[in-house]
């Protein structure tokens, strides 16, 4: 009995991650979602409170993930070949394996998170995700580039504009090695970009 239970649960899980990714948290309909899991509004109120509790369960640990990834980071840092290198084929096969250990954290419910979670408690996170990236992205322009000015208003730019495409790779392609390949390729473009920029502002002019 308690098998069945838990499937019950499983299936209203699954019609919900659909039902939001395509309406929204507040357009989203518990009787859409009780009718495709195959059950009953009662029954759905033996598993949650509500449908934030709904959204809760399913994005939470998601959330969590993300925020240990950000306040860990900066310790966990890039592999330093990022950083010694612009061929792409060596780049490509780093993020490769580094990208790899993130993919909990670029899921599904990152989407979830950062653009259907208007009207929860969660609504603040592509935020908190756009400020993250933004930053991270000026440390390295300082990093590399210490005589070419703070650059924050570029940062914004590049910051917004990355993390479209990388929600935009998550919402479109649901295949793993797919979107885990496309992910890669999107930080080697931002990547590259960058260094080509700061490198070539960094050589000499000529007389």
């Amino acid at each position: 009995m308690q098998v069945k239970k838990e499937e019950v649960k499983n299936a209203l899980l699954l019609e919900a991650e659909k039902e939001f990714m395509q309406y929204g948290f507040e357009k989203a309909s518990i009787r859409r979602i009780v009718k495709k899991a195959g059950t009953t509004i009662g029954n759905f109120y033996n598993y949650f409170e509500n449908k934030e509790a709904l959204f809760s369960e399913l994005v939470d640990d998601e959330y969590k993930a993300f925020m240990y990834f950000v306040n860990s980071h900066n310790q966990q840092g890039e592999p330093e070949v990022l950083l010694d290198t612009l061929d792409a084929g060596q780049l490509r096969e780093v993020l490769n394996q580094f990208v790899g250990t993130l993919i909990p954290v670029f899921s599904q419910k990152l989407f979830l998170l950062t653009s259907r979670s208007e009207g929860t408690k969660y609504e603040n996170t592509k935020s908190i995700v756009l400020n993250v990236i933004t930053e991270h992205y000026l440390e390295h322009i300082r990093e590399l580039n210490s005589n070419n000015g703070d650059n924050k208003e570029i940062a914004d730019v590049v910051g917004h504009s990355f993390l479209e495409g990388l929600l935009y790779i998550i919402e479109k392609y649901t295949d793993e090695k797919l979107r885990q390949r496309l992910i890669n390729e999107h930080i080697l473009f931002y990547f590259l970009g960058t260094m080509a920029v700061l490198g070539d502002s960094n050589r000499e002019k000529p007389c």
